[in-house]
C-alpha cells in the first residue's frame, strides 16, 4: 500500500493536472455513498420546483447548491487539516 501511495505521490509531483483530476474523480465517487444518494430526491424536487418549467431558476438553484457544497466541504477540509496538523505537532505517538 505504501508503494502505491509513493508512486501516486511521484506522479502528482510530475504532472500538474493529475492532482485536480484525481480530486474530481474522488469527489464523484464520494457522491455515490448512501448518505449522498438519499438526498437526491430532495434536491431534484427542490430544484425542479415541483413541476414548474423555469430553467433559469433551476440553473440558479443548482449553481447555488453546488457552490454552497463546495465551500462547505472546503472549509471542513481546511479545519480537519489544521486540526490534524495541530495534533501531529503536539503528540508524538
Amino acid at each position: 500500500m505504501n508503494a502505491l501511495l509513493e508512486q501516486l505521490s511521484t506522479l502528482i509531483k510530475e504532472s500538474f493536472w493529475l492532482a485536480p483530476l484525481l480530486a474530481f474523480v474522488a469527489g464523484v465517487l464520494t457522491s455515490f455513498t448512501p448518505c449522498s444518494l438519499s438526498s437526491i430526491p430532495l434536491i431534484i424536487g427542490y430544484v425542479g420546483c415541483t413541476g414548474q418549467k423555469n430553467t433559469k431558476k433551476a440553473f440558479r438553484l443548482s449553481l447555488t447548491f453546488a457552490i454552497g457544497s463546495a465551500v462547505t466541504f472546503t472549509i471542513l477540509g481546511v479545519i480537519a487539516s489544521l486540526a490534524g496538523k495541530l495534533m501531529g505537532t503536539s503528540a508524538g505517538w
